[in-house]
């Protein structure tokens, strides 16, 4: 996700992301993870780990096996292990990988612009085809509060 598309400093606690029309209602994922990061270009290039600002890849969540029953269009919302703290430098760069499953989890997406996502097989390196589709999805948490004195919350009134 771009840094313009947040805009603030958040701590991650919550991904929600609404199902679309493909698929069976029922997925299992073994293995499933989801890491988070810095990413300091609009559009990726085919080395997953490359990606990411060194040092930032966070693992923050983790379950196995990882289950979602939901009906079309409805949403459904992982709650991380680890919540992410993004302090709005760079864009976000978020990594879901699983070894195997039962039934693909299709969702909502969004066409942007360059290459926004990668998909790839597990234990891969580098990604097999690039896309300029995105999932649509929620990000929650608690936003950052700007600092300020009591005299220039008043003078703002």
């Amino acid at each position: 996700m771009l840094d313009d598309e947040i805009n603030d400093a958040i701590s991650i606690s919550k991904i929600h992301f609404k199902r679309g029309p493909a698929g069976e209602p029922n997925t299992l994922l073994n293995d499933f993870k989801i890491y988070m990061g810095l990413c300091a270009v609009d559009s990726l290039g085919m080395n997953f780990d490359d990606n990411f600002v060194s040092g930032t890849k966070t693992l923050v969540y983790s379950a196995n096996p990882f289950t979602v029953n939901v009906g079309v269009d409805e949403w459904f919302e992982i709650v991380l292990d680890t919540p992410y703290y993004y302090d709005y430098t760079d864009n976000l760069l978020l990594e879901f990988e699983w070894s195997s499953g039962e039934y693909s989890l299709y969702t909502w997406q969004w066409k942007g612009e360059g290459t926004r996502a990668l998909r790839g097989d597990y234990g891969a390196g580098t990604a097999n085809e690039p896309l300029e589709d995105v999932p649509h999805l929620i990000l929650e948490g608690e936003l950052s509060l700007d600092q300020s004195t009591f005299g220039s919350i008043k003078a703002q009134f």
